[in-house]
C-alpha cells in the first residue's frame, strides 16, 4: 500500500490549502483510523465531495495539518474502493473552532453482522489535543476504542504501582497524562481492579520519547471469534507526525 499522503498535499490539490492560507481562521487536526471492522481495512475519506485521504489504512494516522475554521466541513468516509463521495458509508459535518486542535478517532464497525456487539461507526473527536508536551516529560492522551472490551483500570506496574486510568469504558478519552519519561509497564485490569487481562510495555524512555504528545488506543476485539475473527485487542500509540501507528 502506498504511504498516507498528508492532508496538506491532498487539500493543497483540492483547492482548499489556497483559501485556508487567506484566512487566520485555522485549526489543527489529526485523524486515526481505529475501525477494527475487516470491512473498513481501507477506507478513503473526502472532504466537501474532494477525496483528501485515499487508502486509509486501520490503525495508522494522518500527521495534524491545518484546516479551515468556522466553517463547515463535510466529511465523508468511504470504502478503499470509491469512486466518489457518493459511495459513503458515513458523513458526518464538522466545524472546527480557530486556533484548536483536534484528534479525530474513526471508532466502531460498519458492517450489518459479524460484530459483537454491533457499534455504530463514529468520528471520535477530542478537542485541546497536544502536538508536544507542555512539560519536560512525555504526555499520553487514552481512548478506550475496543467495541467489545469491557470497562477497564488501567494500572501501572513498574514506576508509580497505582491506578492511572480509572473506570475506562468504551469511547472514553482518558484526559492527557503528563508522565516522566521512563519505562513503564501498564496491566490492563478489570474495573474491580482484580484481574489483570492484558500487560504491555510503554518504554518512554528507551525510545527517546521526551518532549512528545502521544496518543494511545485500546484497539482490535477482546474476542475475535465473535468479531469476523477481526484484529486482536491491543494497545496502539499514534505519533504526531502520523503513518502507522506502533
Amino acid at each position: 500500500m502506498p504511504p498516507i499522503p498528508t492532508l496538506r498535499k491532498a487539500l493543497t490539490a483540492l483547492g482548499l490549502f489556497g483559501s485556508l492560507l487567506a484566512s487566520a481562521q485555522t485549526a489543527r487536526l489529526q485523524v486515526i483510523h481505529n475501525c477494527a471492522d475487516l470491512a473498513a481495512a481501507s477506507v478513503d475519506v473526502y472532504v466537501n465531495g474532494n477525496l483528501a485521504v485515499p487508502d486509509f489504512a486501520f490503525r495508522s494516522a494522518t500527521p495534524f495539518i491545518n484546516l479551515p475554521a468556522s466553517v463547515d466541513l463535510d466529511v465523508a468516509i468511504a470504502p478503499g474502493n470509491s469512486t466518489s463521495a457518493a459511495d459513503a458509508i458515513f458523513n458526518q459535518t464538522i466545524n472546527l473552532a480557530s486556533g484548536e486542535t483536534y484528534i479525530a478517532v474513526a471508532s466502531g464497525t460498519v458492517s450489518a453482522s459479524g460484530y459483537s456487539p454491533a457499534t455504530t461507526f463514529t468520528l471520535e473527536i477530542f478537542s485541546g489535543a497536544r502536538e508536544t508536551a507542555q512539560g519536560a516529560g512525555t504526555d499520553v492522551l487514552a481512548l478506550h476504542g475496543s467495541t467489545d472490551a469491557p470497562t477497564v483500570d488501567v494500572f501501572e506496574s513498574a514506576v508509580t504501582s497505582s491506578t492511572i486510568i480509572d473506570d475506562f469504558s468504551y469511547s472514553d478519552f482518558a484526559g492527557y497524562l503528563e508522565l516522566p519519561t521512563l519505562d513503564f509497564t501498564l496491566q490492563v485490569r478489570t474495573a474491580d481492579n482484580s484481574t489483570i487481562v492484558a500487560a504491555y510495555a510503554a518504554p518512554l524512555q528507551t525510545l527517546g520519547l521526551q518532549g512528545a504528545a502521544l496518543t494511545v488506543l485500546a484497539s482490535g476485539f477482546l474476542n475475535p471469534a465473535a468479531n469476523s475473527n477481526g484484529p486482536a485487542f491491543g494497545l496502539w500509540v499514534a505519533l504526531p507526525t502520523g503513518g502507522a501507528l506502533i
